[in-house]
């Protein structure tokens, strides 16, 4: 079995391909050129193919003789490119893929695209359940990209019978990342787009400019661990989602023809409060632990419970267990997976 893997280098791409061939699999991988993480990829034995995810004729041909095709590449942050290049990047290489699999000298057996929960629009302040027959909703150009991906998949398998499925990820964190989250630089990223190119504010929108001023105060310790919470002490929450979760929840979809034409929610096994996140983690670090009241609730849940009853997906790596693995790392102990 040959597996086309774009964007093999990074977290979810590298994991993958690692499981595969475990499995047996022969993997391509197709990688930006220049890419600092190449290394990675060769150290596993993918057969590296360099081009630029825009340039339809080499990313057709990198299709050519495979069985699988797993698009995982995507430009995620905004301001990075014009919307234009994200849209080239995201979007495009979706169809460009699909006709690389139409024209492929071997059949195409499946066809995975990597979406996010960020089509659902989750940055909302109220307590708000995301399944996947919620409605689609994309607040930014990131999200709009996938969702695009997401209808050219099934108009491909609509018209000619490829068999798609859609992993919409949840903040995935890697084993060398969960130390560093909840920072004021991570929180000020939420308020800074929410505001960015003289945008309308979708996040918090009335109380932005107090926001502004919170976030400003913790700019002065960059290294803080935030405890979050809304001004009547509720806790926002969020589910983070181990690598190997997503990676166990990508092999069962691709395993399960009943997969075929489906959406699936990839998340982790439940939120976790802001607030035992920053104490977990302020008392493995040494990383000062901040209070912060914010003028407004978050903590939106996308429910994984449809992965769960088609796929038998069981995500197992609560946050609790994300933090013993990335302090195994640190003390530089081998860990079951591969660091971004």
């Amino acid at each position: 079995m040959k597996v086309l893997i774009s964007g093999v280098t990074g977290r979810v791409g590298a994991n993958l391909a690692h499981q595969l061939i475990e499995r047996g699999c022969a993997i391509r991988g197709l990688v930006m050129p220049g890419d600092p993480k190449i290394d990675k990829a060769q150290r596993l034995g993918v057969e590296i193919i360099e081009a630029d995810i825009a340039d339809a004729d080499r990313v057709r041909a990198a299709a050519d003789g495979v069985d699988i095709v797993i698009h995982q590449a995507a430009q995620i942050l905004e301001g990075v490119y014009p919307s234009e290049r994200m849209l080239d990047i995201n979007t495009r290489s979706t169809i460009s893929l699909l006709e690389g699999a139409l024209a492929s000298r071997t059949p195409i057996k499946r066809f995975l695209l990597a979406s996010t929960d960020q089509t659902y629009n989750p940055f909302v302040t109220k307590q708000v359940t995301f399944r996947e027959d919620s409605p689609q909703q994309p607040a930014d150009i990131y999200a709009l990209t996938k969702l695009l991906s997401e209808e050219i998949c099934r108009a491909y398998m609509r018209e000619y019978g490829i068999p798609v499925t859609m992993l919409r990820y949840s903040s995935i964190v890697a084993a060398n990342e969960v130390l560093g989250v909840l920072n004021p630089v991570w929180l000020n990223y939420f308020v800074e787009l929410a505001v960015a190119k003289n945008r309308i504010p979708w996040f918090g929108a009335e109380h932005i400019e107090e926001a502004k001023a919170i976030i400003a105060d913790l700019l002065d310790t960059p290294e803080a661990v935030c405890a979050v919470t809304d001004p009547d002490g509720k806790s926002w929450a969020l589910a983070f989602t181990d690598v190997r979760d997503v990676i166990a929840g990508t092999l069962l979809a691709l395993d399960n023809d009943d997969a075929i034409g489906e959406a699936f929610n990839m998340v982790g096994p439940a939120p976790v409060t802001y607030t035992n996140a920053a104490r977990l983690i302020a008392d493995n670090t040494d990383r000062p632990y901040r209070d912060v009241k914010m003028p407004f609730y978050w903590g939106p849940h996308v429910s994984n419970e449809k992965a769960r009853a088609m796929l038998g997906y069981n995500p197992q790596y609560t946050f609790d267990k994300m933090v013993e693995t990335a302090l195994a790392h640190q003390r530089g102990e081998a860990i079951d997976l591969i660091p971004n």
